[in-house]
């Protein structure tokens, strides 16, 4: 499924460290907070924890948003931020993490 990765978080190395780990993850960068891609339930799993362990007890927020391929289609864009990726193409059968 679709997952959405939308974060605030003031401290910089924990944020730092919130974009490698979805980067890890093969999400694409598509906001200056906001990271999207194709996970597996697992995958997704695994991505709430690491992402939890980085939180754990600072100030900040993290949510995790899933979509099926409806939704995700739903989506509307106005504009565009340069330097960031593009909203990547729905397959359900291949997922983007190596």
């Amino acid at each position: 499924m679709m997952t959405l990765v939308i974060y605030d978080i003031s401290d910089d190395d924990i944020r730092k460290s919130v974009e490698k780990v979805c980067k890890n993850y093969g999400l694409r960068h598509i906001q200056r907070s906001a990271f999207i891609g194709l996970l597996s339930r697992g995958d997704r799993y695994s991505l709430y924890k690491e992402l939890k362990r980085l939180l754990w007890e600072e100030k900040g927020s993290i949510r995790i948003y899933v979509m099926n391929r409806r939704l995700y289609n739903m989506r509307m864009s106005v504009g565009v931020l340069e330097g960031f990726d593009d909203d990547p193409e729905y397959d359900e059968e291949v997922y983007i993490r190596p």
